[in-house]
Formats: C-alpha cells, sequence, structure tokens
C-alpha cells in the first residue's frame, strides 16, 4: 500500500527540483528525505526521479505518480478535514435520555440559559425504556448512548445508582392513586391519611428522603402496610392503579400513567431534582454540566 508519508515527500522533492531545497522546507535532512524516496520506489517498484546535472527529473512512471499523488494528498486532506469536522460537531452534541418517567422538561427551561453560554451546543433526545435492565445498562455504561438524564440527584441516590448530579431543583414528594380510589376527590392528603392504607415507597437505602419519610411513616402509623419497589417502572405504576395502594410520587413521575391522580401531601418533604451524569464526564459534558452551575 502506498504510503502517504513517502508520497508527500516525493511530491515536494518534484517541486522543489532538488533533494537538498526539498529537504530543508520539511526541516530533515536530505539524508532522510533520500531514504524516503527509495522506500517509496521500492514500493511503486519503478525510478520516480532521473539524476542529471541540471538536478532531479521525473520519469515518466515519475510524471504519472506525481499526478495522481497530488489527487491522492488532496483527497487525503480532504477525508481528515470531514474526520475532523465531524468529531467537532460530536464534541458540540449532548444526548439526553428521556422516558415516561425521566421527562427531559427539566433542561428544557435551561435551553436559553445554555445556548447563551454555548452557542454552538445541539442537544439530541434519546429515549429509552423504563425496564429495569435498560436504566441499569444506561447507568452502567453513561456516555456511551446517553450523556446526562434528569433524575433525583441526593447523595444515596447517586451512590446506588454509581453516577454524579447536579440539584436544580426541589420537587415535592406527593400521592399518587388510582382513578377509582377515594382519595381522587380530596384536595390534599396528611399523613395520618395514610393510616391503615398501603403505601408504596421506593426500597430502602435507593433516596434518602424516601427513607425519612419511611421512618417517620412506620413511627408514627404502625398499621401503615409498607410495599418496597426497586424503581418508578410500569410494573409499579400499574400494581398502583390496580391493588389501590398509594404510590409516593413526584409530579416529575405522573406522566407515565394516565389512570392515575397526583394528591398533595401536607409535609415538607422534597426530593433535589435535576441532571444525572457519569462520574467520569467527559469534556463536553463537563461544559455542559459548568453552563448549568454558573
Amino acid at each position: 500500500m502506498l504510503n502517504l508519508k513517502y508520497l508527500e515527500a516525493f511530491i515536494r522533492t518534484a517541486d522543489a527540483g532538488s533533494f537538498h531545497k526539498a529537504a530543508e522546507a520539511m526541516y530533515i535532512t536530505p539524508s532522510a528525505l533520500i531514504k524516503q524516496i527509495n522506500m517509496l520506489e521500492e514500493e511503486a517498484d519503478v525510478p520516480l526521479f532521473e539524476r542529471t546535472p541540471r538536478g532531479l527529473k521525473l520519469t515518466k512512471a515519475g510524471e504519472s505518480l506525481y499526478q495522481d499523488g497530488r489527487l491522492l494528498l488532496s483527497d487525503a486532506d480532504n477525508a481528515l478535514r470531514r474526520a475532523r469536522r465531524i468529531n467537532d460537531a460530536n464534541d458540540q452534541i449532548i444526548r439526553v435520555g428521556t422516558s415516561p418517567v425521566s421527562p427531559a422538561d427539566t433542561i428544557t427551561r435551561f435551553w436559553e440559559t445554555i445556548y447563551e453560554k454555548w452557542p454552538q451546543v445541539k442537544i439530541q433526545i434519546v429515549p429509552f425504556a423504563n425496564s429495569s435492565q435498560a436504566v441499569s445498562d444506561l447507568f452502567r455504561h453513561f456516555g456511551r448512548e446517553i450523556d446526562v438524564i434528569c433524575g433525583v440527584t441526593d447523595p444515596v441516590h447517586l451512590k446506588y445508582r454509581g453516577c454524579d448530579g447536579i440539584v436544580l431543583e426541589q420537587v415535592p414528594i406527593n400521592a399518587a392513586v388510582s382513578l377509582r380510589h377515594p382519595f381522587r376527590k380530596l384536595e390534599t392528603l396528611t399523613p395520618s391519611d395514610l393510616s391503615d392504607q398501603e403505601v408504596m415507597i421506593m426500597r430502602e437505602g435507593h433516596m434518602e428522603e424516601m427513607d425519612l419519610i419511611r421512618k417517620e411513616l412506620v413511627s408514627l402509623y404502625p398499621d401503615i402496610r409498607i410495599h418496597d419497589f426497586d424503581m418508578y417502572d410500569m410494573d409499579t405504576f400499574n400494581y398502583a392503579e390496580e391493588t389501590g395502594a398509594v404510590l409516593l410520587i413526584s409530579e416529575k413521575w405522573m406522566k407515565a400513567h394516565p389512570a392515575m391522580k397526583m394528591i398533595p401531601m401536607e409535609w415538607d418533604h422534597c426530593l433535589p431534582y435535576g441532571i444525572l451524569y457519569s462520574l467520569f464526564p467527559d469534556e463536553k459534558v463537563r461544559r455542559f454540566i459548568s453552563c448549568l452551575k454558573d
């Protein structure tokens, strides 16, 4: 295969008309340049120059390679430029994961701020499934197909998911019930209303604020039946809708099931909510996060 480095040396030597002038322009020694030309002639298996008293002269084969070689080098340069443009474009793209339980609306409120600080950035919305395996794969391979997602950013949840995050807002924790549930007619609920109810709370060790709520409810209302679950997926929502259990939830997750209603809770419990990303983010993600921090 033709060595482009040797080909470039040959073209520059032909243009200069001497090894000495070409070597000087290339900042190498004449002997190093001659070695490259010799290697190219060995690869081509044809002589490329005639050494004459007046200097170097291209052979017929050399003239042919000179013309074609210039085109090859031009094509190679263009190919590199295209590759670099694509790479530069990718470095400006932030891929935001979204699902029924992880909508991207938290980020959309900051679009204008982000664009002001980083005009070249492009946002791609990438859907992902809310299955246990899909979510697990997402967090294990953050940055491969998805750069960031919206989610809970308390320290317990970040540690559980093995990622980093930035808090953008505090979201109240409320209750969600089936549209058939007697609570559906209430405007608000108090913690005492949950007495003797099956209450669905994310399993202990997954979210800091949910753990605090669990302890309070179990302590104050021992007749509450706690139902643990691992993640807000469709199985969780379907169980609450079908059985009449009360699901503790934030408004961020309510679009997942149209047959459930959210009722505000009369307490001060909130979830820190924001952007989740890899523990080892690349440069573009770090820049994106810095736009949100400043």
